[in-house]
């Protein structure tokens, strides 16, 4: 994939875009946004600035020698017609023209220029950066000539680059009302992936009919009950800028869903859990073990079918406090199971500011561990896609404040340089977002992507830096002692993707988390503290924070079939041969 990046960008290199507001018309909003996603995509832009009279315009054409000249006039309509009689007619004397020619102003304005019928392109202002990047790509006619933005993910992440996708989760709890709203958010061309969100009844039992529990149809999300139903989303994303649709793996039946969602809503990517969706958090009817087992099944179809997987598993221990260590660990863990059970492209979901009490930059510095874990398993058959949100617990009741925090959220995370960003609407904590949510939430991001590009922020310090690398020790440590958790020669074979030896990281304990408390699955026995920013296990006995190799060895003595030597809980232990085993 990044190959392909590099070469494309290289593609637009050199190319020049001359841009001018001609005659008296001094409005250059609009051309500074535009030059602003050009010169992001490659092109070299030159702005003559305000005012911009025809003669100089002409000698700078000539001079520049640009590849596509702008011209922006937003005054009278009417006193447009000599401007462009006067350009035409010094721009026909120019030996070496430009390729294209674009020009933006008011909707009136625009209505006399194309009389002329010489531009290539018509800007009235807003139009979003799906359209801008159409036109610029020569893909101005895209929906005219019934051709497709790319509808696989990763070709719309390389024909966007270098700004990320958005996705956005939607579903209300009335099914015409979801038809409806995909159609307006797709008009909208604010995103480019609608997750659907499906009730429970649908997550669960859609293959059980009977036992659906219908006093809570439409509890969570969208009712879809019939294939017809997945078919009537798809058809009303091919709109707009024609989103591509993902959606839930569900909680059973996991690869008849997944036939199915690729059947219906060429679903763009798997989300599925390794430990999460089932009865330990009652929101699957498998057991905890059974549902591991299965998941791992249903990830390892996926990559036989060349399916993206997302393994949304790492911040749920995180939104029940679990110390970060752990949090950071099932995400190294996560990455190793993916690439173990053959997936091409796995998508880290980094949830961010999670638990919400959590600080900026101790938060940030967790997730900068989880990255630099996955990145050392990336080569040529395994791709790592980075995927940021803002974590859901964050925002305050206060929709204003809730946009505030929606922004500053998303500049931290357009620090690691994400391929798509999941934008959680604002409204989240007040009401299930509706289309003019989801929209609105989405531009407050565009605004927040726009400006950084502008920028090159550094938010990493000496103490952000430290606390990544004491994370990235810890979560090492955990996880190269799986294979110390066998108890068969069979489970030795590889025990990372041994759904017994998983089981026994939080039957054990080793996974664990305080809001599992009274949990029949996990001991929900540890304790946990924020201290400076930062979650970590805690002694309430000594009232000091324990080290991950404390607690667990405190855990393995407790198992009379487990037995790992001393040296094994030492700092320097490390069992290098993970993705060799």
């Amino acid at each position: 994939m990044k190959k392909n990046i590099i070469q494309h960008s290289k593609s637009r290199k050199n190319k020049k875009i001359l841009i001018a507001c001609i005659g008296q018309c001094v409005h250059v909003a609009g051309a500074y946004n535009f030059m602003s996603i050009a010169t992001q995509l490659g092109y070299e832009c030159k702005f003559l600035g305000p005012a911009t009279q025809i003669w100089k315009l002409i000698s700078e054409i000539q001079k520049y020698n640009p590849e596509i000249v702008g011209l922006s006039y937003r005054l009278t309509p009417l006193t447009v017609k000599p401007l462009l009689k006067n350009f035409f007619k010094n721009f026909e004397k120019i030996e070496n023209k430009p390729k294209k020619l674009y020009f933006a102003g008011t909707s009136e304005v625009i209505n006399i220029v194309k009389n002329f019928n010489k531009f290539d392109a018509y800007f009235i202002g807003g139009e979003s950066k799906h359209r801008v990047i159409s036109i610029l790509k020569d893909e101005k006619d895209i929906l005219k000539k019934n051709l497709e933005i790319p509808m696989d993910l990763i070709s719309r992440i390389e024909w966007k680059k270098p700004y990320p996708i958005i996705r956005a989760h939607f579903g209300l709890s009335n099914f015409e009302e979801t038809v409806r709203g995909i159609q307006i958010i797709a008009k909208a061309e604010v995103l480019d992936v609608i997750s659907i969100a499906p009730d429970q009844n649908t997550q669960a039992n859609y293959f059980h009919p009977d036992e659906q529990i219908q006093e809570l149809s439409g509890a969570g999300g969208v009712p879809l009950r019939t294939e017809e139903d997945f078919l009537k989303l798809h058809k009303a994303r091919l709109t707009g800028n024609r989103p591509l649709l993902r959606i839930y793996a569900g909680t059973r039946d996991f690869i008849k869903l997944a036939e199915m969602y690729q059947r219906t809503i060429k679903n763009a990517w798997a989300a599925i859990p390794i430990f999460w969706f089932n009865q330990m958090d009652g929101r699957g009817p498998l057991t905890l073990k059974e549902s591991i087992k299965q998941h791992l099944n249903t990830i390892k179809w996926y990559a036989e079918n060349d399916v993206p997987v997302e393994i949304n598993d790492p911040h749920h221990w995180s939104l029940r406090d679990a110390p970060d260590a752990i949090a950071v660990a099932d995400m190294y863990l996560s990455g190793i199971i993916a690439k173990k059970l053959g997936v091409k492209y796995f998508i880290a979901q980094y949830m961010f500011n999670t638990p919400p009490s959590s600080s900026l930059d101790m938060d940030f510095a967790k997730i900068l561990a989880k990255d630099e874990l996955l990145l050392t398993l990336v080569d040529p058959s395994f791709s790592l896609i980075k995927q940021v949100r803002t974590g859901l617990a964050s925002f305050p009741i206060d929709l204003n404040k809730a946009k505030g925090q929606l922004a500053v959220a998303t500049l931290i995370q357009l620090a690691i340089k994400p391929d798509i960003v999941h934008v959680v609407s604002y409204s989240e904590a007040s009401h299930a977002a509706r289309p003019e949510d989801i929209i609105e939430s989405c531009n407050i991001v565009d605004q927040v992507i726009n400006t950084s590009f502008t920028s090159k922020l550094n938010f990493i310090d000496e103490k952000i830096r430290k606390r990544k690398e004491d994370l990235i020790r810890e979560a090492q440590w955990i996880i190269n002692l799986i294979p110390c958790l066998v108890k068969t020669n069979e489970e030795q074979k590889n025990p990372w993707i041994n759904h017994k030896v998983l089981n026994r990281l939080v039957d054990y304990g080793i996974f664990d988390a305080p809001q599992l408390k009274n949990n029949q699955f996990a001991l929900g026995q540890i304790k946990t503290k924020i201290i400076n920013g930062a979650c970590y296990s805690w002694d309430i006995k000594d009232q000091k924070i324990i080290d991950e190799r404390e607690r667990i060895k405190n855990i393995i003595e407790k198992q009379p079939n487990i037995s790992i030597s001393e040296d094994k809980f030492q700092k320097e232990f490390f069992y290098s041969k993970v993705m060799n085993e």
